[in-house]
This record gives structure tokens, sequence and C-alpha cells, in this order.
């Protein structure tokens, strides 16, 4: 008698797995259509939005991992991930660049966060890590932790690139730094130098030996912040010096942003070292309302005007070159007028405050003189009004209060 022989059942609790480079493509419930294939024995997924748009992403797919070029970007740890991401993807201002290249190298690369893959990431890694920065997170190894600022700012790049992981490249199903809370940003307090301590000021200015220190004379008549001033050349002028335009400010830069962005021009420095990862350059300014017109005042054409004596006096007056120069003919770069800055404090016998409060002196002195929000945040080169008025509340109260009692008396 023949017997026929039946294959046995394959056990309930055994999963089967799918080679490598099968899929498929299904419509999901939210609309989207999902490419679903295999890889090292897990099911993962693209997407698209049309079925056409998702199976030529999974066909990409599978095509890398025939020819074994596939790469699992979700088993990517952190650090790696966001060197990937700062290199390739984003498109910022050259100082946001370098402020994320300390991010990523000097911070995340450091930390436990760093080296976890991408998919393995939850909210809990990321509270670690920011309340470790808050509590301890210098770079100068001294006591005490990041600013509020720098944290938000470090969260929303953060943030960002882990968008893309989500979005874009789909290596991630949801964002894990989403629902993270980081300190709360105070306004930065306004400093502001008495009329009396501006008076003396301007006249260590006016006397100082180094035709330069007229800058700050200048910036307390201007409002112009330290970039801009260092980026102002003769030509800029218009006739009798009755305005000038801002239209590029000077910074120094990392050479790695900056050499293929057209829009930046590089500062060769008279025997300065050229090998080092940073250089000067003039480049666009912050915003599109920093490109403005500014109208002179008799005191900062006073300023302007010795400067220009003095140059060519000494010799190295051209009539496309900067305004701020040094006796090698090179431009004052911002960051190294600080010595002469602090100098000019010291003969006036007044506390050092930073540079950028001869800007905020100004502004407040226009308030005192009745300059209405719109067109001193012309002057400023302001992106929005509400920047003004918030930044300079204080004054505006001020300046309400004497037109009311100038109502007043008026009345009386």
């Amino acid at each position: 008698m023949k017997t026929t022989k039946t294959k046995a059942k394959p056990s309930a609790n055994k999963t089967k797995r799918s080679r490598n480079g099968t899929g498929h493509v299904r419509l999901r419930a939210d609309g989207r259509w999902e490419g679903q294939y295999y890889f090292e024995g897990e099911r993962k997924s693209c997407y698209g939005q049309t079925e056409e748009e998702c199976q030529g992403k999974l066909n990409v797919v599978l095509g890398k991992i025939y020819r074994g070029s596939y790469m699992d970007g979700s088993m990517m740890p952190f650090y790696t991930y966001m060197h990937f991401w700062h290199e390739k993807y984003i498109l910022v201002r050259l100082a946001t660049h370098t402020n994320y290249e300390i991010y990523i190298e000097k911070h995340i690369y450091h930390s436990k966060l760093g080296s976890i893959p991408l998919k393995k990431l939850c909210l809990e890694d990321f509270i670690d890590f920011f309340r470790e920065k808050e509590l301890s997170g210098r770079l100068d190894k001294k006591p005490g932790g990041l600013a509020p600022k720098t944290l938000r700012n470090m969260r929303n790049m953060m943030s960002e690139a882990l968008a893309r992981a989500v979005n874009r490249l789909q290596w991630l199903d949801r964002n894990p730094i989403e629902g993270l809370k980081t300190p709360k940003v105070s306004p930065p307090q306004i400093q502001v130098y008495s009329k009396s301590h501006q008076t003396c000021i301007e006249q260590a200015a006016l006397y100082h030996e180094d035709k330069n220190a007229l800058m700050v004379l200048i910036d307390l008549y201007t409002g112009l912040r330290i970039g801009e001033l260092c980026g102002l050349s003769w030509l800029d002028f218009g006739p009798g010096k009755e305005y000038f335009k801002i239209r590029r400010i000077l910074e120094r830069l990392s050479k790695k942003w900056a050499e293929n962005r057209s829009e930046y021009q590089r500062i060769f420095m008279v025997g300065g070292k050229e090998e080092g990862a940073t250089a000067l350059y003039l480049g666009p300014p912050k915003t599109e309302s920093g490109k403005r017109v500014v109208y002179t005042n008799d005191q900062a054409v006073l300023g302007f005007n010795r400067i220009e004596t003095y140059q060519k006096k000494m010799g190295f007056y051209r009539p496309d070159g900067f305004l701020f120069v040094n006796q090698n003919g090179n431009p004052y770069e911002p960051r190294a007028y600080n010595k002469l800055y602090r100098d000019v404090l010291q003969r006036a016998g007044v506390d050092y405050r930073k540079f950028h409060t001869l800007r905020h002196t100004f502004a407040t002195r226009a308030f005192e003189l009745a300059f209405d929000i719109p067109t001193l945040a012309e002057i400023l080169g302001h992106a929005q009004k509400t920047t003004t008025e918030n930044m300079y509340g204080h004054s505006l109260d001020d300046t309400k209060k004497s037109a009311m009692a100038r109502f007043n008396r008026s009345v009386g």
C-alpha cells in the first residue's frame, strides 16, 4: 500500500524572514504610499505621496541592496549624522556655520548622546544631555553651564537636523527631540552710557592720537554695528559725506565655509598669517534690511573728515580703501578694535561695556529726540520694527512721558 508523506507545518512561534532585497508597496491609512523592504532580517520602509514616487524610491533602495552599497541610515550614530547633515544639507550664514560646528564637534562629539544610533534615540537622551550642558557645559572649563540662548540654538539645530531624517531621508518614524524644553531666554539687558559719560567718551575719542579712535565717536551718532563700521569704504559715501551706504560687513570667518561662497570676498592682510583656519571676509549684512542708506549729522561728518585728513597725512589714504586702517594699511577687524575701544574708555574714566553699548546709546538718544519707530528701525537696519520697540521700550516710555508733560504745559 502506497503512503503519502505530508509536509510538517511550520511552528507557530517561528517567524519566516524574507531575504534581502525583497519588497512591496502599499497604501497607508494616512494617504501616503509605503514601500516595505527587508535588510539584514529587519523590515524597513520608504514613503511617497504617490504610488509611482514610492515605487521609484523602493527601486533605488533595492538596487543599492543588490549592489551591496546600501547603508541603513537609522543606525548611524547621532554625532556622525549631525556631522553629515551639517556638511551636506544646510545653507545658513557663515557665522551660524561656525556656531553649528562648535555645537557638533565640541559638545555632541564628546557626549554619550553622540554615540547613540538614530533609531535608538529617545527624548530622555536629549533631556539628560541638555541638563548636563545647563549645569556644566562651558568649554573654557570654568564653573557653570551654557547660556539659555545657546541651549535654545543647539536644540533648534538638532530639531532641524532630525526633522530631515524623518521627513526627507525617512530614516526615522518620528523626531525624538520633540517636546524638549530648554530654559527660558530672557530679553537682553540693554546697557546705555549716560549723557555725562557720553560726553567724556566723545572727548577722549576726539583727542586720541590714533584717529581710528574716532570710530567710537561716529558710532555714538550713527548706531552702526561694529562689523558695518569696519567694512566701510570711502566709496560708500555720497557727495559731501551727506550719506553713506551699508553694503557689506567685515568679519572673521572659517575658510572652510567662506571660500566657495561667491558673495564673500577675502581680505588678505599685509604681514598676516595665511595658514590659519579663519580669515577676514567682506560679506553681505545679516539681513536685507541691513543694506541701507544712513544720512549723516555734523558730529559724524567731523569724525569722517578727521580720519580722511589723517590718512592723507600718513600716506595710506586710498579713494577705494577702508575708513579704519592700521599703519600697515590693513583694515581693523572687529575683535582687534576692542583694545583701542578699551583705551578710549579708560581715558574717559568710564567703566568698560561692550562696543554694542554705543549702538544702544545712539538709539536711546534718538528716542529722547522723539524719533519715530519706523525711522529708527530703518536707520538701525532692523528687519522688524517690533525689534526696535522691544529693545528700546524703556526709552519709548520716557519719550511718551516727556511728550505728555509738554502737552500739559501747552494746555496750561
